[in-house]
């Protein structure tokens, strides 16, 4: 009997000190990926998969930076693949994390993410999962500003449809969504007043001010890009883009640091 009792104790140490290993590969990953070092988070990540498979924490995460690694790889095959895998993991992830906001706008960016590598049809079949789970994460926290981006990203891309994929959506959706320029807009300004130092944030919301033909304020943002620290190769990009669009040099490396 006493030598059951030391049996169960020996076990009920390994279970805690087993989930205290991979709570901190959890807060490593984190700090990875706050930092904008994509790859060793991913490294970090897989292998606390293989101590602990199918925990919906490990896969939530996954799904968000193999989605990220995408702007990070050049090669198509292996960005297609990232996709697939972000989307994959993001449904396994928002299954068993229902309540959970960033499991929900995590999966929403996947989707957008793989509506590259897809036809039209199927990139608006996708859109569609988009607004679905951008609006269960936003309902679950309203103060996600990536949820907000996302939002408002779709609103601006349903908006402005060609008409052979306004019929698509309408088939697709069961009539036109609700989707406005304005609505976009409005989220885009939520997102940049949640988060003022995202990048991602005042690029795309540039872009949409050019395509509106709000010149004069798209410079303004093109210029917060330039102005704030880039993070990611994502980030670096768009700085690339907002020094073309402003005609100067982007930031060198050592002026990011």
């Amino acid at each position: 009997m006493k030598k059951i009792g030391v049996l169960a104790m020996v076990s009920l140490v390994s279970m805690v000190s087993f989930g205290s290993d991979v709570e901190s590969s959890l807060e490593q990953a984190d700090k990875l990926e706050l930092q904008g070092e994509t790859e060793s988070a991913i490294h970090v990540l897989k292998e606390a998969d293989a101590a602990s498979p199918d925990n919906p924490q490990i896969d939530k995460r996954l799904s968000r930076l193999y989605a990220r690694r995408i702007q990070e790889v050049s090669d198509q095959t292996e960005k297609k693949t990232d996709a697939t895998l972000a989307v994959e993991l993001g449904k396994k992830a928002v299954a068993k994390l229902p309540n959970d906001a960033q499991a929900h706008i995590g999966l929403a960016a996947a989707y957008g993410q793989i509506c590259w590598f897809v036809d039209d049809k199927t990139r608006v079949e996708y859109s569609k999962a988009i607004h679905t789970e951008v609006n269960k994460g936003l309902a679950i926290d309203p103060d996600n500003d990536y949820g907000h981006l996302i939002l408002a990203r779709w609103n601006f891309e349903m908006a402005t449809l060609n008409p052979v994929l306004k019929g698509i959506a309408e088939l697709v959706y069961g009539q036109f969504p609700p989707a406005s320029t304005q609505a976009a807009i409005t989220h885009f300004k939520k997102a940049i007043e949640l988060n003022p130092s995202r990048v991602i944030h005042h690029a795309e919301y540039a872009k949409a001010l050019e395509a509106l033909g709000e010149k004069d304020k798209a410079r303004e943002e093109w210029a917060k890009v330039i102005e704030l620290k880039a993070v990611d190769a994502q980030d670096r990009l768009y700085q690339r883009i907002a020094a073309e669009h402003l005609h100067q040099k982007a930031p060198t490396e050592s002026a990011r640091s």
